[in-house]
């Protein structure tokens, strides 16, 4: 590995654990740019915990296993002290939703060179290290 890190956000893994048709192909085109360009794929244990949500309201525990063996294939970033300061430092200079802060934060932390979504809301996001990308640039 390279050292290069992709932190993705939780619409993403939506998008392509449920074979979202609308964006699906953009995802297996930025993951595909991701392995040319040698990124290591990363995100935190928030996405987790959002994507786990609807399979349990939902009583299927055959989906929670698959998903947890899923993500246990990655580096997930674990909420910190540090990472709690950084959010709450991005939510009051972008008045950015705590998820979002978080997962944001999550990946300057990590030491992320990227952070895509699709949430076109977070592009305004500006860090030394960390640059978002939005979804809709790998048509």
């Amino acid at each position: 590995m390279s050292g290069k890190k992709a932190f993705l956000d939780t619409n993403l893994f939506i998008y392509l654990i449920e074979e979202n048709e609308l964006h699906l192909h953009k995802v297996h085109n930025l993951l595909e740019f991701l392995e040319k360009n040698g990124y290591e794929i990363i995100t935190s244990t928030l996405t987790l915990g959002e994507i786990l949500t609807k399979p349990y309201k939902e009583n299927r525990l055959d989906l929670v296993e698959t998903y947890k063996d899923f993500f246990s294939q990655m580096e997930l970033v674990e909420l910190n002290n540090e990472i709690a300061s950084l959010f709450a430092k991005v939510r009051a200079d972008y008045r950015i939703k705590t998820p979002d802060a978080i997962q944001l934060a999550s990946a300057v932390y990590a030491k992320a060179e990227l952070f895509v979504t699709n949430d076109d809301g977070l592009s305004q996001f500006e860090s030394d290290g960390c640059r978002v990308l939005l979804l809709s640039e790998f048509l």
